[in-house]
């Protein structure tokens, strides 16, 4: 039996005629009967009956339209499947992130993985707004915010550790900011409220109150330029400080609070050979041994 004729039979059963079952198969008219034909006769059953008013599922038929239609998800379910099986080393991957994760983590990441697998071709999208990994806008995501969708891959990659910093320029010409005071008499330089709310109101446990905001910036890596520039004082991941700006001061040590870092992956590229590829060398950039864990 050639199972690829049930894909014949499902169209016109679900459409009732085969002008219409073959514009949704994109085929003609002769080669939707000459399939049906060919069914039948490897069942040695009639499958529908014709009449003015379209095709109708005979008896034979209507009793084996369920275990069609289930072969149609299964073999559906394969073809997904199989997308992420490919174990060639080769070919595209796109990562979404944040400029400051990327500047910091992923782009070293990438240069090694280039050393081992040149055939690899990354897109790397940076934004603070969020893709939709389950629609196919990338294949993977680095982010600080977990997703509530379940259905997703999601591996938590580390747990940073927010701080308070600013540059030596701001720190000489302003003082240090006093624990306790609500950063009084400083300027600060904050997200969007719309991005995190959440540090709205305090940053790690202290007050905004007495600060002056001064600025809001979308791009992570604008905001860490205004703190190298002396604009204000803002949090930032203290592991993203020393790796790449090593300069900037924490104007208050004893103040902090964890955030995680997230690795989210569509399931239908998951097993690839070049998403994992990229999966392993984005770990090791993060010192995370914990990845593949599930």
């Amino acid at each position: 039996m050639n199972w690829d004729n049930t894909r014949y039979l499902l169209a016109v059963a679900r459409t009732g005629s085969l002008r219409a079952a073959a514009a949704s198969l994109g085929v003609d008219q002769a080669t939707v009967a000459r399939r049906l034909r060919t069914l039948e006769q490897e069942l040695n059953a009639s499958l529908f009956r014709r009449s003015p008013e379209g095709y109708m599922l005979t008896d034979s038929g209507r009793e084996l339209l369920p275990d069609i239609e289930q072969m149609e998800v299964i073999a559906t379910t394969i073809e997904h499947k199989s997308t992420g099986m490919n174990a060639s080393l080769s070919g595209n991957v796109h990562v979404a992130s944040t400029d400051s994760l990327a500047r910091c983590f992923l782009l070293p990441a990438l240069c090694e993985l280039r050393q081992s697998y040149p055939d690899i071709t990354v897109r790397l999208t940076t934004s603070p707004d969020i893709m939709d990994i389950r629609r196919g806008e990338a294949d993977l995501a680095i982010r600080s915010a977990r997703p509530s969708d379940n259905t997703l891959i999601i591996r938590r990659l580390a747990t940073f550790r927010l701080g308070l910093y600013a540059s030596e320029d701001y720190v000489s010409r302003r003082g240090l900011p006093k624990q306790g005071n609500a950063f009084s008499g400083h300027d600060l330089i904050m997200f969007p409220q719309e991005t995190v709310p959440q540090y709205w109101q305090v940053l790690c446990g202290e007050p905004l109150t007495g600060g002056h905001i001064v600025l809001e910036a979308s791009s992570q890596w604008m905001y860490i330029e205004a703190l190298r520039q002396g604009l204000g004082i803002g949090m930032m991941a203290r592991e993203m400080m020393q790796r790449c700006c090593p300069e900037l001061k924490n104007v208050m040590p004893t103040r902090s609070e964890s955030a995680d870092i997230w690795l989210v992956a569509n399931p239908d590229v998951w097993s690839a050979g070049r998403v994992q590829a990229v999966i392993a060398a984005i770990n090791k950039a993060f010192h995370c041994d914990e990845l593949r864990g599930v």
